[in-house]
């Protein structure tokens, strides 16, 4: 069964055009058959027995008193000729068959692949041999048989059309021709079906990353059109629910920056004192938690993909920006200066800041890589940090996860982070349609890859 899983087409119009193929197969063996062992062997048997019955006859016939006028009329009337080579004799030593010709396949075959074996059965079932058969060098109508008889050898001039049926090439050229036909509306009927799942299919895929398909139509047959509409109805929902969640968490965002302005505005007003600057840094750190959640929910829905030339991308937005800071970024972007790749420029923006910025925090040196695959854009970020346990690397994209006794990826070493760094980069990275992963790096540290598909 495995073995049949691997040679079985992997998309559906490969399987569909597996059905069609496996049915017309089995059709046409059928009919083969059908022809082949009933009509067509019937047919060939009374052709041929009628030829070997007028060659029984001449050769009992031939040189006997009064029967020459006889035997010329009858090659008149049949269009048999024949003609006696007096003493001589056929050789009956005969090549041996190989082992294939001996086989029962073979002899299934065999009426397929050779014209005049009913002609030969009939010439060894009436005692006609030794013989030989070939075709008449000087006229290919005309099939020579070669007889032996006590005077000699016998040759019959034997029409081709006498023996075999011209009902076989017909049956043949409309069973192709049916073929064709048939599987040429069937590969048209197919494509038309496929090409709606694979509108759908884009339709997805888009959503996915978080592009529009304000085109999609139900199309195709009824499962598909069904399967559409419950597609649209769905992305409606989902909508929907991001632009609610976005509004309300826009206005959880004025009413809860209110009060924390009001809180700085009357701390700044306030005598210096010990107290008052731990409330500073408590409202600090409140508005940047506050500033946190509101980034991871939402994830930058309304932000639309364009083309950005990536390299340049990296350059100015990241490295240059961290050189300023005297932070400076190695690696290698081996990218070409003119390769656009369609992504949301501001979310990648965040999540490499905010991978970069962890990698700095935990580690002394950073390096940022980039190159280009058939399929994605590679971005890799290794530094020399303490890295994280290969049994945590799942865990830290959850949205609050800490980790204790190693490296957090989202705590700032300057304030108690939220445990929502590192799921705000998978956000922003999984709504273009990519993913990440980590593994050790070269430098001791964290390896951070981002496949994002172009």
């Amino acid at each position: 069964m495995q073995r049949i899983k691997k040679i079985i087409p992997r998309s559906l119009y490969g399987r569909f055009l597996l059905i069609i193929t496996l049915s017309a197969l089995i059709v046409q063996l059928v009919s083969i058959y059908v022809f082949y062992y009933t009509h067509l062997d019937v047919i060939s048997k009374h052709m041929a027995r009628s030829v070997v019955a007028e060659m029984v006859f001449i050769k009992k016939s031939y040189n006997k008193p009064g029967y020459e006028k006889l035997l010329r009329e009858l090659s008149e009337d049949t269009g048999v000729s024949f003609s006696l080579e007096a003493s001589r004799r056929l050789k009956k030593n005969k090549i041996a068959d190989s082992a294939w010709k001996k086989s029962q396949a073979y002899q299934l075959v065999d009426p397929l692949i050779d014209p005049y074996n009913r002609l030969k059965s009939e010439l060894e079932e009436h005692r006609l041999t030794p013989y030989e058969i070939y075709t008449n060098p000087e006229n290919a109508s005309l099939i020579v048989v070669r007889v032996q008889s006590s005077s000699g050898i016998i040759s019959f001039d034997v029409p081709i059309k006498k023996i075999t049926s011209s009902s076989a090439y017909v049956f043949t050229f409309w069973m192709i021709l049916s073929v064709v036909i048939t599987s040429w509306i069937s590969i048209i009927f197919f494509r038309n079906q496929i090409r709606s799942i694979r509108i759908l299919n884009d339709a997805a895929e888009k959503f996915g990353r978080g592009q529009d398909a304000p085109d999609l139509r139900p199309s195709g047959s009824e499962e598909v059109r069904s399967l559409t509409i419950s597609f649209i109805k769905m992305k409606e929902r989902v909508t929907r629910q991001i632009l609610q969640r976005t509004e309300m968490l826009s206005a959880v965002s004025h009413d809860l920056r209110t009060p924390l302005t009001r809180m700085k505005l009357q701390l700044e007003m306030m005598p210096p004192s010990e107290e008052v600057f731990d409330l500073k840094k408590d409202v600090s750190e409140m508005e940047k938690l506050v500033g946190e959640y509101l980034d991871f929910v939402r994830g930058d829905d309304r932000e639309k993909i364009n083309l950005v030339k990536i390299k340049k991308f990296l350059q100015e937005d990241l490295i240059n920006y961290y050189a300023k800071m005297n932070r400076n970024i190695g690696g290698d972007i081996f990218l070409n200066d003119e390769i656009q790749i369609s992504l949301k420029k501001l979310a990648l923006k965040r999540a490499l800041k905010n991978l970069i910025n962890n990698a700095f925090n935990y580690g002394k040196n950073v390096e940022l890589a980039a190159r280009v695959s058939k399929t994605n854009l590679i971005l890799m970020i290794d530094d020399d940090g303490p890295g994280i346990p290969e049994d945590e690397r799942d865990n830290v994209f959850k949205p609050f996860y800490r980790l204790d006794n190693s490296r957090n990826l989202d705590q700032k070493t300057s304030s108690g982070g939220s445990g929502l760094g590192l799921a705000i980069a998978m956000d922003a990275v999984t709504s273009q349609g990519g993913r990440i992963k980590l593994s050790d790096s070269h430098l001791g540290g964290l390896r951070v890859m981002i496949f994002i598909p172009i």
